[in-house]
């Protein structure tokens, strides 16, 4: 886990962004290990594809006919001291998508996570980590007390049929990591207040250490860097993303930030039963349930105050005179001056 977060302004982590990302690289042989990147899933690739590779004594399975070869990391605190690396958690996802059918034997995909020095030499092989053997509908791999720093490898082979006349089987797989102990977090925070108003903006960050960073959205002070200052001018909801790199896997983190109408309050009424104009109109104050009106009059005396304002006050007795608000529209969760002006009771 990386370093804990301060408190957070809303943020909607944007899942349709990390939906569309692919992974580019597939699995090869032993030279060449596929790299397996948290917030990606690995292109498709068929066991049928794989090389064969010997295996320890001792080890989860005891052939690999056709290997396919992949790698993850933890996260790098040689490359970033700060971060914590206190839940040495992650797991492991292997969805199967499709296996060829025999009718004289089962399939079966069989994975195995460890450590290695050289993985070409399976001599080297450190201690299973984890091991899942003859899976047909795929599984998902609790991997417990990983180190940081730390490259992990995942050899995933197919087997059709019972050992010693089985042949190597021909199933479509895809593997996905994910936790603590591999997923960086970028520690995205909101400055300003959300929601804002035409004209008002936020400063959008996350934590320095990581980057470099680069951006993506409307009307942002720059694309670039760990703070950035977004001003949206029109009003509706606004996706931002920022993307960083880190040893050959991209992190993402994404910000939704919503620009809301102002309100105009009108700056008279009259209140004499007619039909028109008998209350006081403050225009899209009904977009804003929290906000807090209070009315004075010219001697600093209050003389009305409401919550959730309907557009219906009518002035009550007061007499004929000119009246000054403060209007707080969200003194909960949003940053901004009060409103302030005057407004006209016309009998």
């Amino acid at each position: 886990m990386t370093k804990k977060s301060p408190a957070r302004a809303t943020i909607w982590l944007l899942s349709l962004l990390c939906l569309s990302l692919t992974g580019q690289l597939m699995a090869q042989d032993c030279s060449e290990p596929g790299l397996i990147c948290p917030q990606l899933s690995t292109d498709s690739v068929s066991t049928s594809e794989g090389t064969p590779a010997g295996v320890p004594d001792g080890f989860c399975f005891d052939e690999a006919p056709n290997a396919l070869f992949y790698s993850f990391n933890t996260l790098d605190q040689d490359q970033f001291p700060d971060i914590d690396f206190d839940d040495p958690t992650a797991f492991l996802s292997l969805v199967i998508d499709s296996c060829a059918v025999d009718t004289l034997a089962g399939n079966g995909v069989h994975m195995a996570v460890f450590e290695a020095e050289d993985v070409c030499d399976p001599a080297t092989y450190g201690a299973l980590i984890a091991c899942s053997a003859e899976q047909d509908q795929g599984t998902q791999l609790f991997l417990d007390e990983l180190m940081p720093s730390t490259t992990y490898y995942v050899l995933v082979t197919g087997v059709l049929g019972e050992e010693p006349d089985g042949v190597a089987s021909d199933c479509a797989i895809f593997l996905s990591v994910s936790g603590p102990a591999v997923e960086y977090d970028l520690d995205p925070t909101v400055t300003g207040g959300l929601p804002i108003i035409p004209g008002g903006s936020v400063d959008l960050n996350v934590d320095p250490a990581l980057g470099p960073y680069e951006w993506q959205g409307e009307q942002l002070s720059s694309t670039e860097g760990s703070t950035v200052t977004a001003a949206p001018t029109d009003f509706g909801a606004f996706t931002y993303s920022v993307e960083t790199e880190i040893n050959d896997c991209p992190f993402q983190e994404g910000f939704v930030v919503t620009v809301v109408p102002p309100i105009t309050p009108f700056n008279a009424f009259t209140p004499n039963n007619d039909g028109f104009n008998d209350t006081w109109e403050i225009d899209r104050i009904t977009e804003w349930p929290n906000a807090q009106i209070v009315v004075f009059s010219r001697w600093g005396s209050k003389v009305f105050q409401a919550t959730n304002y309907r557009n219906d006050w009518d002035g009550d007795d007061l007499p004929a005179a000119t009246y000054y608000y403060v209007i707080e529209l969200n003194p909960i969760d949003f940053n901004t001056d009060p409103i302030t002006g005057s407004v006209t009771i016309v009998r």
